[in-house]
This record gives structure tokens, sequence and C-alpha cells, in this order.
């Protein structure tokens, strides 16, 4: 399922975006996904943490991605972390 998003940028992210797309010579669009891919690498490898600490169960850290369990497993193993 892809979601479209229209928003307003902070300045300095904006400043970001448009010195990466020219540095890239590729759409500001794409490197709005890029940004936001990695946001959700950094947070899912945060609930990752927290669930290797016991802090969180399996089942939390899928509810926490909005994904089923089993859809965890398999992105945890294309990601190379372990369950």
């Amino acid at each position: 399922m892809a979601v479209s998003v229209q928003m307003v940028l902070d300045d300095r992210i904006a400043k970001y975006i448009h010195r990466v797309k020219e540095e890239k010579h590729t759409e500001e669009a794409k490197v709005v996904q890029e940004l936001v891919e990695g946001g959700y690498e950094q947070v899912l490898r945060q609930l990752h943490t927290r669930y290797h600490r016991g802090e969180l169960t399996f089942r939390a850290v899928a509810a926490q991605l909005g994904i089923e369990v089993r859809e965890l497993y398999a992105l945890l193993e294309q990601k190379g972390l372990s369950t």
C-alpha cells in the first residue's frame, strides 16, 4: 500500500532536500522518500533493541510498526536483524 503525502517542511529540511536533489540530480520526492525510509529504519532498529532488552514483546513491536507478526519476521530477516 502506497501513500501520497503533502506537507510543509521546516526551512532547514527544505534546504537540505534541495541540496541533495541538485547533488544527486533527482526529484525532491525521491529525497523525501529516502529521508522517511531512513527514519522508519531508525524506529525499527530502536524497537528491535527494546525487544532484545525485554522491554517489548515481539507482538508489541509489530503493533508499534502497524504490521502483522509474520510481516515483522520477514522485515527483520530482510534487514539482517535477529528475531
